[in-house]
């Protein structure tokens, strides 16, 4: 970056010799008037702590990172250059930044603009990109032209580029929680269940005179609608299913309802096409349209280890098939009492019988079961299976379809959270929403990069 004209001139003159020494009169040399940058690639620093193996103390290290691992593209239509797509962890430095490769075409010359003037460097040192900076390709045929490059956007056979380098500003695995106003209605229920309809958080809680349906809008709750003490709730994200007394009511806004009959006892949770349901006698149901009628569901094991209290329904996308779904049963049996149970099956979209549900035994040998806690609460964010109950003093993951389950490190509970039950959501958003009993607690966070776009 010190070397302004001289570096110019000798290149320039380096091309004037090579014309005159090649031979005689019948030399040609040939001038293109393409200037464009066929291919760039950055290295620079990222900056980071690690821990010492007692966990006490904190050490800065840093690593080389390249550009091609984050996306970083050209733009050649908007003459821009930037790794927006996929930014830089928080805390690479973009102050030295270096050009490991930059291919122009038919050799253009590439020149960066100072950050002070309108002065242009040939690209040598490791360069100041925490700001936009701008390059300038000069075609072989204008850089003949030119007794010294400048910065002109308007000479012909020349073209600039943007470059945008960005990083991020937060830790992608940092999670934050952020507390609502605590509501007295959901503080005064003896037991509650969350879930997300239109993207907005619905709570079904039950009280001495019934079970009532709330939903947060904007901010504010408002009481929807009014059921029995034998309700229960499922949703999908966009519908809110209540089933209650012989019927099963359905809404997408919260404020218009649909009904039809269903002896079902407790509706779970839907998935595709398929709405799952359990029985007054504790039987797997299924309902392929919208629960007008339901059969026994197919199941591989005996029905007694079906959940008989605390039940959960989780439906997860498969990472290989997006018309294949894995969903997931996942309660309490009165057949175990030290430990939860869990059923899951396949879910294919395009396939009219589907395969069995199939029971996840804990055997002896695996230390690493989910417990039997009081009032189970399982939801599915960031490809883990997380479960809450008993104390609720603790987050239970699986990474592997609930095969194993472990006390969460990566997820903590918010500080100052009081509960005497707990029911979680997750929305489009990709926020988690904890309700509180007992304290009227409302709660959501989520990882920093589950909000990155």
């Amino acid at each position: 970056m010190k070397s302004k004209i001289s570096i110019f001139a000798l290149s320039l003159a380096t091309v004037c010799m090579m014309s005159s020494c090649l031979g005689g009169d019948d030399t040609e040399v040939v001038y293109y008037d393409d200037a464009a940058i066929s291919n760039i690639n950055v290295t620079l620093k990222h900056y980071y702590t690690i821990k010492n193996k007692k966990g006490d103390k904190d050490s800065l290290v840093s690593k080389t990172i390249t550009g091609d691992n984050y996306g970083i593209s050209i733009d050649q239509y908007n003459g821009t250059i930037t790794n927006a797509a996929d930014s830089f962890p928080v805390g690479s430095d973009l102050k030295h930044v270096v050009i490991s490769t930059l291919a122009t075409v038919n050799n253009g010359f590439a020149f960066i603009k100072s950050t002070q003037s309108d002065s242009v460097f040939q690209i040598t040192d490791s360069l100041d990109f925490s700001t936009p900076r701008e390059i300038i390709v000069y075609s072989s045929s204008a850089y003949s032209k030119a007794t010294s490059p400048i910065y002109s956007p308007d000479i012909p056979g020349t073209r600039k580029y943007t470059v945008n380098l960005v990083a991020h500003k937060e830790d992608a695995d940092s999670f934050k929680w952020s507390k609502l106003d605590a509501d007295n209605d959901i503080k005064n229920y003896t037991s509650v269940k969350a879930g997300i309809c239109n993207n907005n958080l619905v709570v079904l809680g039950k009280t001495a005179n019934g079970t009532e349906l709330k939903t947060l809008v904007d901010g504010s709750w408002k009481k929807v609608k009014t059921f029995s003490n034998n309700a229960t709730m499922a949703t999908d994200g966009n519908v809110a299913y209540v089933a209650d007394n012989g019927m099963i009511y359905s809404t997408s806004d919260a404020t218009n309802w649909h009904a039809v009959y269903a002896d079902v006892k407790n509706i779970l949770g839907v998935c595709g096409n398929e709405m799952f349901a359990m029985s007054d006698n504790n039987k797997l149901m299924v309902s392929l349209d919208k629960g007008f009628s339901w059969t026994n569901d197919d199941i591989d094991e005996d029905a007694k280890f079906l959940p008989s209290s605390d039940y959960n329904f989780v439906a997860t996308k498969t990472t290989t098939n997006a018309d294949i779904r894995r969903a997931f049963v996942i309660g309490n049996s009165s057949a175990n009492s030290t430990k939860a149970v869990v059923w899951s099956k396949i879910i294919e979209e395009d396939v009219k019988k589907d395969q069995s549900w199939m029971y996840q035994e804990f055997n002896n040998m695996n230390y690493y079961y989910l417990p039997k806690l009081s009032n189970l609460n399982v939801v599915y964010y960031d490809n883990y299976l997380l479960a809450i109950g008993g104390n609720n003093d603790k987050l239970y993951s699986s990474s592997d379809c609930g095969i194993t389950w472990k006390k969460t490190e990566s997820f903590t509970l918010p500080k100052g959270f009081s509960a005497n039950e707990v029911s979680l959501a997750v929305d489009a958003d990709n926020f988690i929403w904890i309700v509180c009993t007992g304290t009227g607690q409302v709660w959501k966070g989520r990882f920093n990069k589950m909000g990155w776009k």
